[in-house]
């Protein structure tokens, strides 16, 4: 029988299921939850979508090309712009800070609210509100400093490249990104680690191919799936049991 921790308690390997998902209003074991409890379960989660409703349903749909120009207040400010890094980097690690609570589409900020009621919910419940959030925030700033990296790179090396151009015409923002990396992360708490990353890499290869997501936003997602699953299997000790079994 082999015990692994959860949230400072030993638990037997065997409690866990192949989806490590729960419902909103229970805990992880199922049991049903009032809803003030519901919420201290899952403080960061609530917290931050009530966060980004409120920011959209006041402030409204940024936009995403010619912020400066367009005069985008906030979401200039918040978005993340890939040259920063180079030409600002003091705005851009700044902008990694806030851009996670600005979005650009209906679309958008709907996927990352069933995002976070499905996936980041359920980490948390196990996980609690803090290490979440943590781990939210260092996989989006893993992502965007490796995607904003690369692309400072190429544009290096070709020049002249459009799909390069398009990246650069426009900012980033939204908590897509973070989330991938929980989704990633949340591999080590089902009983096969190998089931989530297979379903979200399934997943975004139809978001990017035929739902036609942009390339740099499929590739940041992909960057935190798979940061999440490498950094918190190392950090929880999971990886190094997968791979002496």
């Amino acid at each position: 029988m082999e015990l692994i921790l959860r949230r400072g308690e030993l638990v037997n390997k065997e409690n866990k299921t192949l989806f490590p998902w729960s419902w909103p209003w229970r805990d992880s074991t199922g049991k049903v939850l009032k809803p003030y409890q519901a919420f201290l379960s899952r403080k960061f989660t609530y917290t931050y979508l009530i966060i980004i409703w409120l920011i959209w349903l006041t402030l409204g749909r940024g936009p995403e090309y010619g912020c400066h120009i367009a005069g985008g207040g906030l979401y200039c400010i918040g978005g993340i712009w890939p040259a920063d890094i180079v030409n600002a980097p003091l705005h851009f690690f700044s902008s990694l800070l806030i851009a996670p609570i600005f979005h650009n589409s209906n679309e958008h900020i709907i996927f990352v609210t069933f995002g976070f009621l499905l996936f980041v919910q359920s980490f948390e419940t196990r996980l609690g509100a803090l290490r979440t959030y943590f781990l939210f925030m260092l996989f989006t700033c893993i992502a965007a400093l490796i995607m904003a990296t690369l692309m400072n790179i190429s544009d290096f090396i070709w020049p002249e490249s459009e799909l390069l151009a398009e990246g650069f015409s426009r900012n980033w923002m939204g908590g897509s990104a973070g989330f991938y990396g929980i989704i990633g992360a949340s591999s080590h708490q089902s009983k096969n680690v190998w089931v989530i990353p297979a379903i979200a890499i399934g997943f975004e290869s139809w978001n990017h191919f035929l739902h036609g997501i942009s390339f740099f936003t499929s590739s940041a997602h992909m960057i935190s799936l798979f940061c999440g699953f490498f950094i918190w299997g190392y950090w929880s000790g999971n990886l190094r049991r997968t791979a002496k079994n």
